[in-house]
């Protein structure tokens, strides 16, 4: 499982390198996948990158439940959006 996760994020970090709008719909559908199924999983968001904690976390990055990525990502495109305007 773990590795799938690694796969769908990786396809989605070449996804969104490839283009000019972010839209994060790989990411926002793991998200709400995981808020349906009642999965309860942490994840960090640094440098460009989502990762999910599936193991003890020893790092210094942030770390948001799902609920709480879905909310910083609207932000990003939000943000993305206000400068794309200016």
């Amino acid at each position: 499982m773990v590795l799938v996760f690694q796969l769908v994020l990786m396809v989605l970090k070449k996804y969104i390198m490839n283009t000019n709008k972010r839209t994060y719909k790989t990411i926002k559908w793991i998200l709400r996948n995981h808020i349906k199924t009642k999965v309860k999983s942490l994840w960090t968001y640094e440098d460009d990158n989502f990762r999910m904690i599936y193991e003890n976390y020893s790092g210094e990055s942030r770390i948001y439940t799902a609920h709480q990525m879905l909310k910083l990502i609207e932000k990003l495109i939000e943000d993305e959006a206000k400068r794309e305007t200016n």
